[in-house]
């Protein structure tokens, strides 16, 4: 099978236009900012259009400044502004409207074995990592010197 490559802008704009239409898209995820959950060029994500957003979604947001991320709600506010944050980053977050996320994702395709992020485990496993948040960045450099090298 043939590897077509094409920048995020055009392809995950398509994604959202196939996700507003209903469709359930599959991609390949890059980058290490959702790790230890999703590694980048290793695992993908199927993602459908958004119900009802929560806190504790994995989501595709389109942000105001033209940049895709598929990243963690964190919070939501009453005027409808969500706050978006990668399980991998330790600090930084990313805001955008609620109108502007454009799909869930509902699984999380690892070794060709489906994982459900909504899962009592994954938001458990989620919830605890969260609250590592203060030393989170010595457990990802852990994590990326004894795991990644093994993938």
């Amino acid at each position: 099978m043939k590897k077509l490559i094409m920048p995020n802008g055009i392809l995950l704009g398509e994604v959202e236009r196939l996700l507003s239409q209903g469709t359930v898209v599959t991609i390949v995820t890059k980058g290490n900012s959702m790790l230890p959950f999703i590694v980048g060029e290793r695992d993908s994500v199927v993602l459908k259009s958004y119900g009802e957003p929560k806190v504790g979604d994995i989501a595709l947001a389109h942000l105001d400044n033209g940049v895709y991320v598929l990243h963690r709600i964190i919070h939501i506010s009453d005027n409808g502004t969500v706050t978006l944050m990668g399980d991998g980053n330790i600090r930084g977050t990313e805001s955008c409207h609620i109108s502007r996320l454009c799909g869930k994702a509902v699984f999380v395709i690892r070794k060709g074995r489906k994982y459900n992020p909504d899962s009592r485990i994954w938001l458990s496993m989620y919830r605890i990592w969260r609250r590592l948040l203060p030393v989170r960045r010595y457990l990802l450099a852990i994590y990326r010197r004894l795991f990644i090298k093994l993938i």
